[in-house]
């Protein structure tokens, strides 16, 4: 029963990407950031995550090796020629002429998904798709997006210059190891992995560190790509077990708040996601920012939550997939929806593309550490962990 659920889920989400990148020669790849949408916007997140999910379909033969090394390469090719500054991509691109859409930021995060997608879709195919993915990752100047006063990476840029700092422990651990992986970035890479703050809390006896707004996304994103198992940085910290505690956590707090949202009786996994009010960012538990102030739990409970911690807590995380499933408004053409609120009687119709992502990522780490084996074979990320100190334990 298990396995046969995780592999649906898992098709499922391998096909939202087969269906849902664009197969016409000017924008071939570009992948939609939502499905259904009124918009057109393709998000390099969802298209780095789309690259990876070629990747898992060959791992697990859904597709044949050839067309997974076709989509890839014709997907990096496409890439090499959007606008761009500095190497680093703009977050969203429209589908139908591939121009930047609306005036949006530069995203240093979003082109670090798509870049670690592209490795990983050229550890696994190599000859010409490693090339041409090595050559977008190289053209990145990490030093840009590098404030040296704060000795933090901007988050953004928008047209009147550079916003935010990560300055705390989100999902951004996927940059120090570009940085560090890159001859435009091994000078700061270091410094910057120094710098950024690690809050510390607890909830219901887990004690990890925390990000800002308490989304468990925040432990997955950077993780569905480097295997932090068994491994330890100058710190002492382990990233990996970090997040078996803050998925721990998670659990824990909806139960704690059952008596307030029925939904949390059985569901669990907050995280930024969509709501009857829309996308929200904040969906979150505490331990969170300004004294557990910044998460938002309203009872919205978005599968991809529990699923994208599948590596790190497999009997939560099977147990959550099975209830999921005996939901049927929870079940459409593409597995699970992105939420779903029991108190607001209400069910997303939509599926968010990098929310179906993390949970096909994980789910393909959990079974044959697909993303894992390959990204973590490049000598670039060898580099990158022994750049950034991380040993590994016996």
């Amino acid at each position: 029963m298990n396995q046969n659920l995780i592999e649906r889920e898992r098709k499922l989400c391998f096909n939202y990407f087969y269906d849902n990148f664009d197969k016409s020669p000017l924008t071939y790849g570009l992948t939609h950031d939502m499905y259904p949408t009124k918009h057109n916007d393709s998000s390099v997140a969802a298209t780095g995550f789309m690259l990876s999910a070629m990747v898992v379909g060959c791992d697990f033969g859904y597709i044949t090796r050839g067309e997974g090394e076709e989509i890839c390469f014709k997907t990096l090719k496409t890439h090499a020629k959007l606008e761009r500054k500095n190497g680093f991509y703009y977050h969203f691109y429209n589908i139908s002429d591939g121009q930047r859409a609306r005036k949006c930021e530069l995203s240093i995060i979003d082109t670090a998904l798509f870049i670690a997608g592209a490795l990983t879709a050229g550890a696994y195919f190599g000859g010409k798709t490693l090339e041409l993915a090595r050559r977008i990752y190289l053209e990145c100047d990490w030093e840009y997006f590098y404030s040296k006063e704060k000795k933090y990476f901007y988050m953004a840029e928008f047209e009147n210059g550079f916003s935010g700092y990560w300055d705390v422990y989100a999902e951004q651990l996927i940059l120090y190891f570009l940085a560090a992986g890159s001859p435009k970035g091994e000078k700061i890479a270091a410094e910057a992995y120094s710098s950024f703050k690690r809050l510390k809390g607890s909830w219901g006896g887990h004690e990890f560190i925390y990000s800002w707004f308490g989304s468990i996304f925040t432990h997955q994103f950077s993780h569905a790509f480097l295997d932090f198992k068994d491994k330890k940085d100058a710190f002492g910290v382990d990233w990996f077990e970090n997040t078996v505690q803050a998925t721990k956590a998670n659990f824990a707090f909806c139960r704690d708040h059952s008596k307030e949202y029925k939904g949390y009786e059985n569901g669990w996994g907050l995280t930024a996601c969509l709501t009857k009010q829309g996308y929200k960012g904040h969906i979150g538990t505490a331990p969170s920012g300004n004294g557990n102030t910044e998460n938002v739990s309203n009872g919205t409970i978005p599968p991809c939550g529990a699923l994208g911690s599948m590596p790190y807590t497999p009997e939560l995380s099977i147990a959550a997939l099975e209830y999921f499933y005996s939901k049927p408004r929870l079940i459409g053409k593409y597995g699970l929806v992105d939420a779903y609120n029991d108190d607001e009687d209400w069910y997303s119709e939509s599926y968010i593309g990098i929310d179906k992502g993390i949970t096909l990522l994980m789910l393909a780490n959990y079974e044959k550490q697909t993303v894992w084996r390959n990204f973590n074979s490049l000598p670039e990320m060898q580099k990158a962990f022994e750049t950034l100190q991380f040993k590994k334990e016996n």
